[in-house]
């Protein structure tokens, strides 16, 4: 069988959506995988679902947002499924709304799930990866929001942005050794995302769901992708150690505009202050901040 036959995978975000998708693509694979989400019904289904097509899964409860569960749920998974060798840092939520209508509680929260669980899941399986040797893999689901600014979901872009810098940095810093890094940005997926955060959210603001905004927003979700789909390209490019995965070609010229404004700004700039010491160091192949002992 190829990759990953035999490998074990720690999905996160794994009870719908992208996250069951790639789930179910691995497991078609034969890989063995355990399934962490905060909703353990869905969980527990999944399980079912996918031991009856012939996996080996396992299922552990986690917040990913919760630093505390995270050795705990590695632990679990481990003992159940042996050791893991592929991380999926997959799940995700959006809240808020426009910047200056968000509550700073929102804003922490989604930041704490998109950023900092992805910070978390790291932190918590690459030391095992390089502690065990051999190839292993990390995969971090974006959004194509973090590669360019979309208007009333400020908390969401800001923190797609994060991890994507965060998978960039990730990338460079492993870059030599056997553990390889893949970012996914999808575009429109037909996920439910959408209603589960908003009722997520408030759950944690102690107000209702507006049904009206997820109704609408509801129905492009609907017509995106097929999650299953997505799931079977993401583990075709986690095979071929493919770093970008994009899943929409419309938002190339979108995402070029960003880059040709970035650029722009460099070219018209007069230079006034010299060459910059970071840069030509960089520029050079050489890092341009020491790394502290």
């Amino acid at each position: 069988m190829t990759w990953p036959a035999g490998e074990a995978a720690f999905v996160t975000g794994a009870a719908s959506g992208i996250g069951l998708g790639i789930a179910r693509a691995l497991v078609a694979q034969g890989a063995k995988v355990a399934l962490a989400d905060v909703d353990a019904e869905r969980l527990a289904a999944v399980e079912r679902e996918l031991t009856a097509a012939g996996g080996t899964v396992t299922t552990v409860r986690l917040d990913v947002g919760d630093a505390d569960g995270w050795t705990a749920a590695a632990d679990a998974a481990e003992q159940a499924i042996g050791p893991i060798s592929i991380l999926v840092n997959n799940a995700g939520v959006n809240g808020g709304g426009a910047i200056e209508q968000t509550p700073l509680k929102s804003w922490r929260w989604v930041f704490a799930v998109n950023v900092e669980g992805q910070f978390l899941g790291v932190s918590t399986f690459l030391p095992r990866f390089k502690r065990r040797g051999g190839a292993a893999h990390i995969l971090n689901t974006a959004s194509v929001a973090g590669l360019l600014p979309m208007v009333n979901v400020g908390a969401y872009v800001s923190s797609k942005f994060a991890s994507v810098g965060f998978s960039m940095a990730l990338r460079d810093e492993l870059r030599g050794s056997d553990i390889t890094v893949s970012l996914l940005t999808p575009g429109t997926v037909a996920t439910a995302i959408n209603r589960n955060a908003a009722q997520a959210e408030a759950a944690l603001l102690g107000t209702k769901v507006d049904e009206e905004a997820v109704e609408a927003n509801g129905g492009v979700l609907a017509q995106g992708a097929d999650p299953d789909l997505v799931g079977e390209q993401v583990v075709d490019a986690m095979r071929q150690r493919q770093f970008l995965i994009v899943t929409h070609r419309e938002f190339g010229p979108l995402v070029r505009r960003v880059h040709e404004e970035v650029e722009a700004a460099f070219e018209d700039f007069d230079g006034r202050y010299g060459p910059d010491p970071a840069g030509q160091l960089m520029l050079g192949g050489a890092d341009a901040v020491t790394r502290p002992k």
